[in-house]
């Protein structure tokens, strides 16, 4: 279910995507963006389908699982993180199923309102970037030890 968008001045700058980005500049913009309400249990991307939205997590927790359904969740994404944009940036298909684990409130903005955001705003590239930087960080974290325990280190 749709909804119109209900991010205020205040709570734009709990959201680290929004992070120093001065509400007036994106106000008309964020118009554009759409609010869902989801159940648990609800696919919001499924591995390997395009994609051409980035999702913003308002409320609620979701999972990430690789490859199929029945694998176990190798992330979970709650408030004020996002999933969905490596497929918005590089045009790909998803690379996991994206599950909602709990009633969920998701900001959805389509690929024209992201680059809209970031023409109007430098800080939203940034946090996104620097988002994603944190989760590459996180991610050869988890393969350094991988590794370690493979090699009996």
């Amino acid at each position: 279910m749709s909804g119109s968008v209900t991010i205020t001045p205040e709570g734009l700058h709990r959201r680290s995507l929004f992070k120093s980005t001065q509400f007036d500049d994106i106000e008309d913009v964020l118009q554009k963006a759409s609010v869902l309400r989801i159940d648990p249990g609800r696919i919001v991307i499924a591995a390997g389908q395009p994609n051409k939205r980035l999702y913003l997590v308002i409320e609620g927790t979701l999972q990430v699982r690789l490859d199929s359904l029945e694998n176990p969740p190798v992330a979970r994404i709650t408030a004020g993180e996002m999933f969905g944009e490596l497929s918005v940036i590089d045009g790909d298909y998803t690379s996991a199923f994206v599950v909602t684990e709990t009633p969920c409130r998701i900001l959805g903005l389509d690929g024209d309102v992201l680059w809209e955001l970031f023409r109007r705003t430098p800080y939203v590239a940034h946090n996104l970037l620097s988002m994603l930087a944190k989760r590459l960080r996180y991610s050869n974290k988890i393969i350094e030890g991988l590794q370690s325990k493979l090699s009996g280190s």
